[in-house]
């Protein structure tokens, strides 16, 4: 800005001027519209970088979070089918596992008994008896050693009114 001697710019300066403020600002304005479009490139390609890095941190924590909620609730599980075998251990109610044996011993049981049944059958005739077992001999009261048994002792009775009676 140039003085004249404390005059008025004439008119032809200020236009000048003001040309010249407008190229500039025109000027500023599409450098900053062409650094933007080339460094709009690089802006999103740093936004998707940190979006990409922000969603596997995410699904991260989420894996993490769903493991220990698994193994909180299996934990939780155990316990409390601990608690229910001892509950119903405690009350004598027999297992899955109890019960599954018990029918194995009975099949077994039955099949035994089919054979028994079956050799006693091939065993008699039909116009026959089955063989009686043998007789075991009568020992009486002296019993099988042959030494008398001891007399059985008899305890007094006492009455309501607390006599004694009997022998």
């Amino acid at each position: 800005m140039s003085r004249n001697n404390g005059r008025q710019p004439d008119k032809n300066q200020l236009v000048s001027r003001f040309a010249k403020s407008a190229n500039q600002v025109w000027h500023l304005g599409r450098g900053a519209y062409v650094r933007a479009g080339s460094e709009s490139g690089r802006l999103v390609g740093g936004l998707l970088g940190i979006g990409g890095r922000l969603d596997r941190e995410a699904k991260s924590r989420v894996y993490e979070a769903r493991s220990s909620a698994t193994e909180a609730w299996d934990r939780l599980e155990s316990a409390f089918v601990h608690r229910v075998a001892r509950a119903l251990n405690a009350l004598q109610i027999p297992t899955a596992r109890d019960v599954h044996e018990l029918n194995s011993r009975v099949e077994s049981l039955q099949k035994a008994v089919i054979a028994l049944e079956r050799r006693v059958a091939e065993n008699t005739t039909p116009g026959s008896r089955p063989a009686k077992p043998a007789r075991r001999a009568k020992a009486g009261a002296r019993g099988a050693a042959g030494v008398k048994a001891p007399a059985r002792k008899t305890r007094a009775r006492t009455t309501r009114a607390g006599n004694k009676t009997g022998s």
